[in-house]
């Protein structure tokens, strides 16, 4: 069985995790290049980074299973990302298919489960797992081939909005929302558990 956290513990994971994902949303949002290369850069810079927090926390909760898998899940969409051929635009939006994908039914998985077992930080777990499963599937409509040229007349100039431009946005807005979550739930007072009393006799 998993050992459970001191709420201190837990509030301080999820802060890691919040920072990491703004810093995420972040990079993306101020950063107007967003090529191929470039989101492969944060995409990996996040997985790796939330993979530590991850494994930091297994240790703490000592055999727990969703959490090792979870982690695995973050591992493994940063390898992907390296390791898949072809185009930078295109190993992006692959590995970040099957790390949402992957990631987000481990998550929603362990959040179930955590549920049934009367975890304090389930309902948080399981949303975090859907928003993975939405961005999964928001992923899943943008086409890397996409390209759409137009024409900014207070520029003067033709921009072309590609498929890795939207992809990465998706991703920043995800991390963005999943920062502000986290944060907020971080912060939110702690769950009391009822401590049972023996009848007088």
């Amino acid at each position: 069985m998993p050992r459970s956290l001191q709420p201190s513990a837990s509030r301080t994971l999820m802060v890691l995790r919040a920072v990491v994902a703004a810093v995420a949303a972040a990079i993306v949002t101020f950063t107007q290049a967003r090529t191929g290369d470039f989101s492969l850069a944060v995409f990996q810079s996040f997985a790796l980074a939330t993979a530590v927090i991850l494994v930091i926390e297994l240790v703490l909760r000592r055999g727990d299973v969703a959490r090792l898998l979870l982690a695995v899940a973050y591992v493994g969409g940063a390898a992907l990302a390296f390791m898949l051929p072809g185009p930078a635009a295109e190993r992006f939006h692959l590995a970040l298919l099957i790390w949402a994908a992957s990631a987000g039914i481990v998550e929603l998985a362990g959040g179930l489960v955590a549920r049934r077992a009367g975890s304090v930080d389930a309902r948080d777990t399981i949303t975090v797992g859907v928003l993975t499963c939405v961005l999964a599937i928001a992923s899943l409509l943008v086409s890397p081939g996409y390209a759409l040229d137009y024409f900014v007349a207070e520029a003067n100039s033709w921009f072309t909005l590609t498929g890795t431009i939207i992809g990465v946005g998706l991703f920043g807005g995800w991390a963005a929302v999943i920062a502000v979550y986290l944060g907020i739930g971080a912060f939110s007072p702690a769950a009391r558990t009822p401590v049972a009393t023996k009848e007088p006799a």
